[in-house]
């Protein structure tokens, strides 16, 4: 009767040992993947946050510029007769810089990667190999 009594504790303990260890496989990958998604949440936040700070800044310089060399160039030719090609002139120049300047911001938006890629990658490779076991 001890022998009966001996194994039932064993395999109850076996069990309960094998659901504690897949147990603690669970946790540990979901800490994996928690930390992969967190990672790269964090670089899609540091490349945002770049990227406005850029594009601030850019556009600050810009429009100083634009502004002081429209005064200097209409200063310069405000008493001859082509003062108004001069204003339409740089007007027109600065206007192909802010179109340049524009489609390298939307060039640079549309080419960032797809937000969380590599977290749902490892996750569609998880299911699959969930799915054929």
């Amino acid at each position: 009767m001890e022998l009966d009594t001996d194994s039932t504790h064993a395999s109850l303990g076996g069990v309960f040992n094998s659901a504690k260890h897949l147990l603690a496989s669970i946790v540990e990958h979901l800490h994996t993947r928690l930390a992969l998604f967190s990672t790269e949440f964090a670089e899609e936040k540091l490349r945002l946050t770049t990227l406005l700070y850029s594009a601030l800044t850019a556009l600050f310089f810009f429009f100083m510029t634009l502004i002081l060399a429209l005064l200097f160039v209409i200063a310069a030719y405000w008493d001859t007769p082509y003062r108004l090609h001069a204003i339409g002139g740089l007007t027109a120049l600065f206007l192909i810089g802010a179109g340049i300047a524009w489609s390298r911001v939307r060039a640079q938006l549309q080419s960032r990667p797809r937000l969380f890629e590599a977290s749902l990658a490892e996750l569609y490779k998880d299911r699959q190999q969930l799915d054929s076991q």
